[in-house]
């Protein structure tokens, strides 16, 4: 089982597709960018990838809903993770001898308070992926300069946590959603469902189609809108709701959405994921 994702060994996509697959032996496609990832499973390389959508402090991730527009995905799954950020440096680094600082943008932007707290003076770098600036401080050798990444990192590359639990907000998650190429012959047993909604450019479009699912007794937990590319301010709608497509109300909202002239493209049906638990 061939699985793209984001980044390399013991990063967060990483430690997400074990949580899915429930250790399930995985051949990982590392990619170093979202779009890579996406690309692997168009081609084949991999049989499924596993991308961040959103995190509950940085928002949604516009690129990675862009890219769930333009390819023809089915969403499969979801997992929330509950993300711990660590300083993280060589054995002995102290924290007041850090000069520089590396990591993911988005880990750098759910650690500003921590930064520019206890690292005002430290330069900050961007890198593809937390596990990757981790290895790249080994790879360094220099007490002066750590990585945020994850506990998980540390452990692997044979490095210190200077400081743990760094982020922000310690309610810090990230969903993440699991996709394959094509549809499988059943869905059963889904509880949520992605879809894409395309309205026409009039006013009330947008208000019909969500009132079929309020219709329908049908809770939407996103709405994320992006521009069709080539065309003046219009929209289409990538759409979470908590019901499955084998749910005979889903199919009622979705047939009264359709009558109204709207587009509608079904890009997956799962099961939900649950929080974790955070003291």
């Amino acid at each position: 089982m061939k699985v793209a994702i984001q980044g390399q060994d013991y990063s967060f996509h990483d430690v997400a597709q074990k949580q899915y697959f429930g250790g399930e032996p995985t051949e990982l496609i590392k990619c170093e960018t979202f779009k890579e990832v996406f690309e692997a499973l168009d081609r084949g390389e991999a049989d499924y990838l596993v991308c961040a959508m959103e995190n509950s402090l940085y928002g949604s991730i516009n690129e990675v809903y862009d890219l769930v527009l333009k390819h023809n995905i089915w969403i499969m799954g979801e997992i929330y993770l509950h993300i711990k950020h660590c300083l993280i440096g060589l054995l002995g680094a102290k924290i007041e001898n850090i000069k520089e600082v590396h990591s993911h943008p988005v880990a750098l932007g759910q650690c500003l308070e921590f930064l520019d707290t206890n690292l005002h003076n430290a330069e900050r770098f961007e890198h593809h992926d937390t596990a990757g600036s981790a290895a790249d401080i080994k790879r360094w050798n220099d007490v002066t300069k750590a990585a945020i990444a994850s506990e998980e990192s540390a452990k692997a590359y044979g490095l210190e946590i200077i400081e743990s639990e760094v982020e922000t907000n310690k309610h810090n998650y990230t969903r993440f959603v699991v996709a394959t190429r094509e549809k499988p012959d059943s869905v059963d047993v889904c509880e949520k469902t992605s879809l894409i909604l395309t309205t026409g450019h009039s006013p009330g479009a947008l208000y019909k189609a969500l009132g079929a699912f309020y219709e329908n007794d049908i809770n939407l937990t996103k709405l994320e809108s992006r521009p069709i590319v080539g065309t003046k301010w219009e929209y289409m709608f990538y759409v979470d709701i908590e019901s499955g497509l084998q749910e005979k109300r889903t199919q009622l909202a979705l047939d009264i959405i359709k009558s109204h002239g709207q587009q509608i493209r079904v890009i997956g049906s799962y099961k939900k994921d649950s929080l974790p638990n955070v003291s």
